[in-house]
């Protein structure tokens, strides 16, 4: 028995499908199928009912899973262990980060990494919170970083930073001038907004369903770059953290009352699972967030009579 049957059998066990687990590995089917009857026939049993159209594991497949997925967790940690006695002086490091992160934080993090550490190799993947907090479990990931909490079992939370949801939208909008915005003033408002996968999505529509408030969400995206483009040569707004207009210029941000903040978290196996070299990555990511807010953070608005203003709602 070797990993890689451990490994084939735990994605088609997740997949449900022999062809979908031969995407997802970049094997051909006929040789997933093979290496899976080699398995079965070490085992002296058959661990998937194959009679059906979506592929099931059988009781003892059920059984089997949770033996396979420990042990792949074991050889990640002793993986990282190994990496540890080498004092970082090679291996390797796979994360997960969600889609906020990839553009605004990420890149200047990886740089200086790698300016540090220059025979670690990186493996950075853009993935939605499920899938993010799923391949952590399984140790298909060193960490993930993610907003929390983690919802699934055997992860553990630590969290990274806190920061506030804002109005984001063009300058000529108007809301553009005002110091704070209170949730009520968005009653029928036209919002530009992630899909409801997302947990900032989720937020929201909570934050509006207790305040009794209506926005008109008049374009939903999974892409924060298109709501932002769309943002800035239309009337619409859009909710995300300021940083995420880092790089434009013919935005700006307003702070909604009552505030409305989320938790960036490093999410584990467990507190012991991470690496050096992750552990190393994780503070970087966290100072690289605080050197944004400083950079982001503005002077106070004042209105044309001096006096600092927020919309009423």
């Amino acid at each position: 028995m070797e990993l890689r049957h451990l490994k084939y059998f735990l994605s088609i066990a997740r997949e449900k499908s022999f062809t979908r687990a031969s995407e997802e590995l970049f094997v051909t089917q006929p040789t997933l199928s093979h290496q899976v009857k080699q398995l079965e026939e070490e085992l002296g049993c058959e661990l998937f009912d194959r009679s059906s159209r979506n592929v099931r594991l059988t009781s003892a497949g059920e059984i089997f899973s949770d033996f396979a997925s420990r042990a792949l967790r074991e050889v990640e940690s002793g993986r990282m262990a190994i990496q540890e006695y080498q004092g970082l002086r090679a291996g390797s490091l796979t994360i997960g980060v969600v889609s906020s992160f990839i553009d605004s934080l990420m890149p200047p993090v990886l740089a200086s990494f790698h300016a540090l550490y220059p025979n670690i190799r990186l493996k950075v993947l853009e993935l939605p919170t499920d899938e993010l907090q799923r391949c952590v479990r399984d140790g298909e990931l060193a960490f993930g970083i993610a907003y929390g909490p983690a919802v699934i079992e055997h992860l553990t939370l630590e969290p990274l930073f806190k920061e506030e949801l804002m109005i984001i939208a063009a300058r000529k909008h108007r809301l553009a001038q005002e110091v704070s915005v209170s949730l009520g003033a968005l009653q029928d408002m036209g919002l530009a907004l992630l899909t409801t996968e997302y947990v900032s999505r989720k937020m929201l529509d909570a934050a509006f369903m207790e305040a009794l408030v209506s926005p008109r969400i008049a374009v939903e995206m999974n892409s924060i770059g298109a709501i932002l483009e769309t943002v800035a040569r239309s009337e619409l707004a859009t909710i995300m953290p300021k940083r995420a207009m880092l790089h434009s210029r013919h935005l700006v941000s307003v702070p909604l009352r009552p505030a409305i903040k989320r938790t960036a978290a490093l999410i584990t196996r467990t507190p012991s699972s991470i690496s050096p070299a992750a552990r190393i990555l994780s503070d970087m990511f966290r100072s690289a967030y605080q050197r944004v807010e400083s950079e982001l953070r503005p002077a106070a608005k004042k209105g044309r009579n001096g006096k600092t203003r927020s919309r009423a709602a």
